[in-house]
């Protein structure tokens, strides 16, 4: 089973016959199709089920396995609403100490884990907090990522090489998007005009020269 338009679909389009494999339209019908039996197999991203709490239950409780052959590869991604920066400075700025501690080679240490409380957190900026706590409290990126570690594909450390990387759409020719809403989106502006105009962020205590 796997969901439709999707690069899992695509993959079982080029792998097996059509009769082999069902599409669903959710993670959560793709649920219901392994539970009943009607299938026996998910295609999916390791994450998206983790976050089907019955599915990844049954996971845990070895009614089911996770397959050990990579057929598909994802980039993971963290979003953050853009209406609050400043959370989304400190999610990035996690992210990057969690990359950070498995390059340099630190792991969880609760010796070094200093823990914030609400008073504490009240007096700091962004830039004042000690992001390496991530690590020292929980662990690097490779101890929160399950599986082996040579298995990431382009989620692996970079260490100078080259790392660009074409993202996969599934199935394009399917257009589930409202026309009319589409009709105003940023991307047919931008194709309306034909130009793109690019502009940093600068801050409002900025003091320097931007054109330089």
């Amino acid at each position: 089973c796997a969901e439709g338009s999707t690069t899992h679909h695509d993959f079982l389009k080029r792998a097996f016959p059509s009769v082999y494999f069902t599409i669903g339209s959710s993670l959560e019908e793709l649920k219901e199709m392994l539970f009943n039996n009607t299938c026996n197999v998910v295609a999916s991203e390791k994450t998206f089920v983790r976050s089907n709490a019955p599915l990844y239950d049954a996971i845990r409780e070895e009614k089911y396995v996770w397959g050990e052959k990579l057929m598909s590869k994802e980039p993971y991604a963290i979003i953050t609403h853009n209406e609050d920066r400043e959370f989304s400075d400190i999610v990035n700025w996690v992210v990057q100490a969690l990359l950070l501690g498995e390059e340099r080679g630190l792991s969880k240490d609760m010796a070094r884990c200093q823990n914030y409380t609400g008073a504490t957190l009240t007096l700091h900026g962004v830039s004042d907090l000690k992001f390496m706590n991530a690590v020292h409290c929980v662990g690097n990126y490779a101890e929160i990522i399950d599986g082996d570690s040579s298995n990431r594909g382009m989620n692996q450390i970079n260490r100078g090489t080259g790392m660009l990387y074409s993202i996969p759409f599934g199935n394009i020719e399917s257009d589930d998007t409202d026309q009319e809403s589409a009709a105003d989106n940023t991307l047919t502006k931008i194709r309306r005009k034909g130009s793109l105009a690019c502009g940093v962020v600068v801050p409002d205590d900025f003091e320097g020269d931007i054109t330089t």
